[in-house]
């Protein structure tokens, strides 16, 4: 099987929730929008200290082969699930950290595709 992902091109990453526990509960972030497939990006994100969150590839046009950790969180611990990246917060934990997480594929039109989102986070008690 493929390490590829084939998406539709809308333009959103949103976030996702570890377990079945409710998004507003454990994490909250905005999504981000950016035009190309070269792109640079910035959003901000919300955790409570122990909690964590998914991040999904909704919007991501073409196909990603690769996800990779851009750069590593201060704090929290950051990672690759598949093609799925994560953050969880550090138990105990409150103020602010970040990390980055690149897409690597093909663009929609068969050229190199490189996304990168930064997100700057508030870890909440």
């Amino acid at each position: 099987m493929s390490k590829s992902l084939s998406i539709a091109a809308a333009g959103i990453v949103g976030c996702l929730i570890f377990g079945a526990e409710a998004k507003a509960q454990n994490c909250a972030a905005d999504p981000v929008y950016f035009n190309g497939d070269l792109a640079e990006v910035e959003g901000p994100m919300t955790v409570k200290a122990g909690k964590g969150c998914y991040f999904n590839l909704n919007g991501i046009p073409g196909a990603v082969t690769e996800t990779v950790i851009s750069q590593k969180p201060r704090t929290g611990r950051a990672g690759i699930n598949g093609l799925k990246p994560y953050y969880m917060a550090k138990p105990g934990y409150q103020g602010p950290d970040a990390f980055a997480y690149t897409f690597i594929g093909t663009g929609r039109y068969g050229g190199p595709m490189r996304v990168t989102i930064k997100r700057k986070i508030t870890v909440v008690p």
